[in-house]
C-alpha cells in the first residue's frame, strides 16, 4: 500500500509539473507576440510621427504671404492702405 500511494504522489507531482511547464510556455509564447505587437506599433508611430513631419513642412510652405497678397490684390480687388486711411487709437493703462 506505501508503495502505491508513492506512486500516485510521484505521478500527481509529475502531471503538476508538466502543466505548471505548460502554462510556463504558453505565457512565454503570449508575452513574446505582445511585444513584438508592441515593437510593430512603435514601428509604426514612428513612420507616422515622419509623414506628420513631412506633411506639416508642405503645408507650412505651401501658403506664402506673397501668394496671400497676390490673391488679395489680383482676385479680391483689394489695395494697401494709404497713410491718410490709417487711424491710431491710444487707451489709458487702467491696470498700471
Amino acid at each position: 500500500m506505501k508503495q502505491v500511494c508513492e506512486v500516485v504522489f510521484r505521478a500527481v507531482c509529475l502531471g503538476f509539473s508538466a502543466c505548471m511547464l505548460v502554462l510556463s510556455l504558453l505565457t512565454s509564447i503570449r508575452a513574446a507576440a505582445v511585444r513584438d505587437s508592441a515593437a510593430k506599433l512603435r514601428r509604426e508611430i514612428e513612420a507616422l510621427e515622419a509623414e506628420n513631419a513631412v506633411l506639416r513642412a508642405r503645408y507650412e510652405s505651401s501658403v506664402s504671404l506673397e501668394e496671400i497678397e497676390r490673391y488679395a490684390t489680383e482676385i479680391l480687388g483689394m489695395q494697401r492702405c494709404t497713410a491718410g486711411q490709417v487711424v491710431y487709437i491710444e487707451t489709458k493703462d487702467m491696470g498700471a
